[in-house]
């Protein structure tokens, strides 16, 4: 990946948001005229500051924004501000997210697997201010001490070889992890085209149901299975890398026909499935199988791979403790996804920065012929985005501008750290709220 190319995208990306047509997207279902008046504070300038936000108070966010813009006098209140933001469509943050992305995959740049995309599918739980009104939207969890907090489940699609998040979802805290992936897959052609994609998913994802929507959409698959789900056929195989037929049982299918009598009866007529499933041991001596329909790879090659699905835990992680996901702008529903999809953006763009200064930082290293691989420091390069990212919108002189993005990138080629192999540690869970709406930093 080139950093003129990368550089290229983020510009078309400006250009975007500076547009006319932005205005129309911008606008709430039935609103025909917001974003058309000149204010002090106009769309584009709403659309840059929620980009820009660093999880502060919103009086502290907007009088920073100011200060990058080099604006010497604040006219714009913290209330006229959220006002303005209660009339932006959170759709725009996607239309914008989705445009970015299609310009890379629209190119040659695209890391594969034996031809394949692949992409990763998970679900995770995210905080978000405990509101009426967000309990109306997401639902209540109660947690052990019997405290009501609202949580929504949390859904993002990752490209892990080539580092994007493609899609996220935002979806009420008792929803269907498959039927959010059912979601994404669904935008995925749009972006993607027609290449061949391959989706890896952990154990929460193998009901026959998922994976007949996933051969019916032409989408290759490759998911973990639980230590004891379809014994019968795991114990009938000779060997531990196999095609097997899972047939529809009524046992199987007892849940999906509470759920939907239709599709069940579609599946009992088609009597049963064919699948490929590998047996074998992971790192700690546990057994593992995993369930595909690809013919790709060999039993090393698959766990491998697999191996991979891991880096979408580690981007939930960057997006909730860098990015500051969490730290919604206010209590009403409509900052959760405008900030969800805001971050989601500025989580490409750092990424595609990141792997442009990263091929050369490689290079570099092994000419120094370092002890450990090395990559870029992310929490470091973030901030440095965050620093420099309204200037860089602003700025007209187009060599200014150049120079600006050589030195983002070779400040993020300077902080690089080793790759090393370290022990896992156990899970910790936390039970009360991160974040609080009246008791953000200002600083």
């Amino acid at each position: 990946m080139s950093e003129y190319e990368t550089r290229l995208r983020i510009e078309q990306l400006f250009l975007e948001i500076h547009s006319e047509w932005i205005k129309k997207a911008a606008r709430l279902t039935g609103d025909f005229s917001s974003w058309t008046r000149q204010r002090d504070m106009p769309l584009e300038d709403i659309l840059m500051c929620t980009l820009g936000k660093k999880g502060l108070s919103t009086t502290m966010e907007v009088r920073h924004y100011f200060q990058a813009m080099e604006k010497a006098e604040q006219t714009v209140s913290k209330q006229d501000y959220l006002r303005r933001r209660q009339k932006l469509n959170p759709e725009v943050f996607k239309l914008l997210n989705k445009n970015y992305i299609k310009r890379f995959y629209s190119g040659q740049e695209a890391v594969r697997w034996q031809g394949y995309l692949v992409m990763a599918i998970d679900g995770s739980r995210a905080e978000i201010p405990n509101s009426k009104e967000n309990r109306q939207v997401y639902g209540e969890s109660v947690n052990k001490y019997g405290n009501a907090a609202v949580r929504t489940n949390l859904s993002v699609m990752h490209d892990v070889f080539n580092r994007f998040l493609l899609d996220i979802g935002t979806h009420h805290y008792r929803s269907s992890e498959k039927e959010d992936a059912k979601a994404h897959i669904e935008a995925l052609k749009e972006i993607v085209g027609e290449r061949p994609v391959l989706i890896m998913f952990d154990r929460n994802y193998e009901s026959l149901e998922f994976m007949d929507f996933l051969e019916q959409k032409g989408i290759k698959y490759l998911i973990r299975l639980h230590k004891g789900h379809y014994k019968a056929e795991r114990a009938q195989m000779h060997g531990d890398d196999e095609e097997v037929e899972l047939v529809y049982t009524s046992d199987r299918m007892g849940h999906l026909r509470a759920k939907s009598p239709e599709r069940a009866r579609e599946l009992v007529k088609q009597k049963s499935i064919r699948v490929r499933i590998i047996k074998t041991k992971i790192v700690n001596g546990e057994e593992a199988a995993f369930i595909t329909n690809m013919r790709e790879g060999t039993t090393a090659e698959i766990l491998g791979l697999y191996r991979r699905r891991w880096v979408i835990e580690q981007k939930y992680h960057t997006l909730k403790n860098k990015l500051k996901f969490e730290s919604v702008t206010g209590k009403a529903s409509i900052y959760v996804e405008q900030d969800f999809w805001a971050q989601t953006l500025v989580f490409n763009m750092v990424q595609d920065l990141i792997t442009a200064a990263e091929c050369r930082a490689v290079i570099k290293a092994k000419k120094k012929r370092l002890k450990y691989e090395i990559r870029i420091n992310e929490n470091i390069a973030i901030g440095l985005f965050k620093e420099k990212f309204i200037r860089l919108m602003v700025e007209e002189n187009d060599s200014l501008k150049d120079e600006m993005f050589r030195q983002l990138t070779a400040d993020m080629e300077r902080n690089i750290v080793p790759i090393r192999t370290l022990k896992s540690a156990p899970r910790k869970w936390k039970y009360c709220n991160k974040y609080k709406c009246n008791q953000k930093p200002s600083f």
